[in-house]
């Protein structure tokens, strides 16, 4: 089967899934050159700009959320729980997805180090997109979730939890980014030998289901945003996410965790922790190119792939696309960071 064959059989059998709209795609695909030619010049780069997804300040959880959403309006639930870091991007996109579908959203949210008052970045923006937020001061988080569940429940609602189903509906949704970059590439007539991404779950995993859907010959690399705890297990999980993804859409593809390129060596010594070399990245993709990445989450898959041009492990000639995820609204949360390292480097 020839690959615009395998595009259309992926989109088909997506398109049997619940869906509502929140962006327009495909999202732009934007060459590099002079970010290329600061990391030395031997390969091309080109950005996948998820982060201009129209919805909450852009980012990849919106291509997975027109699937959660679309679940949710399918099956009747009235509101959306979920909870992660302080400044977590999957929360404030989800806070932007419930007011588009006019679904209450309430948000637990971690009391981390990124999280005080007065609000900033993400967490601004939750305010600002209507979620009704808690801040978990030292409270277990899933046990909070529960409780919350069942006051809701309670009180004649039907909440949805986010949770592992939406990682899977979300590595549908990249796989089907995956289609859109092969066709943005071939129409540029350049083909790409190496994705790169920063994550550890359902985007990693759609594009691994991409990759062995459509026959993608190239590479998929991703770099986790946390420090490293096991990388096996997060290959293991990576796979299960997706090999649940191809069970979703009907698909006999089979990703297995050996095929998983995801490493934790850019991730720093904590969650949301900016690294030197993410403060670097930042600083050489904003004075090169005039674009914005976080020091949370994407700048850290981004300093992974300055690193692996640096040192020869994406060969010299190779065409990389680095999947720009969203994000950007941690930078002000960590403007003191992002500060001190511009005006040292200055």
């Amino acid at each position: 089967m020839i690959i615009a064959d395998r595009i259309a059989d992926l989109r088909a059998r997506a398109a049997r899934l619940p869906r509502i709209s929140l962006t327009q795609l495909p999202t732009p695909l934007q060459e590099c050159p002079r970010f290329s030619a600061a990391i030395g010049g031997s390969v091309r780069v080109f950005m996948k700009r998820d982060d201009l997804i129209l919805t909450g300040f852009g980012g990849n959880k919106i291509r997975k959320l027109e699937f959660t959403m679309g679940w949710v309006r399918q099956q009747g639930y009235d509101v959306v729980v979920h909870g992660l870091a302080g400044q977590s991007n999957y929360c404030r996109q989800t806070a932007a997805a419930c007011a588009v579908a006019g679904i209450p959203c309430h948000l637990l949210l971690r009391s981390d180090h990124k999280a005080q008052d007065p609000a900033q970045g993400n967490r601004l923006l939750d305010y600002v997109f209507g979620a009704e937020v808690t801040m978990l001061h030292g409270r277990d988080q899933a046990a909070a979730k529960d409780e919350l569940v069942a006051r809701l429940t309670a009180a004649g609602k039907r909440p949805y939890v986010i949770g592992h189903d939406d990682e899977v509906r979300g590595a549908v949704a990249y796989a089907l980014c995956l289609a859109e970059i092969i066709e943005q590439m071939a129409a540029l007539g350049v083909t790409p030998d190496c994705i790169c991404v920063t994550g550890g779950a359902g985007t990693s995993a759609g594009l691994m289901l991409g990759k062995h859907m459509l026959g993608f010959a190239g590479e998929v690399i991703g770099f986790g945003p946390a420090p490293a705890k096991r990388d096996a297990v997060r290959a293991e999980r990576i796979a299960k996410i997706a090999q649940d993804a191809a069970a979703l859409i009907g698909s006999s593809a089979i990703v297995a965790a050996k095929d998983i390129v995801n490493t934790s060596d850019f991730g720093g010594p904590e969650y949301g922790v900016p690294t030197p070399a993410c403060l670097e990245a930042i600083a050489m993709l904003g004075r090169t190119e005039g674009l914005v990445v976080g020091p949370i989450y994407t700048a850290k898959g981004l300093a992974g792939l300055i690193s692996h041009v640096r040192t020869g492990r994406i060969a010299a000639g190779k065409n990389v696309v680095f999947i720009h995820t969203g994000g950007s609204p941690e930078i002000f949360a960590c403007n003191e960071e992002v500060a001190a390292y511009l005006l040292a480097s200055s």
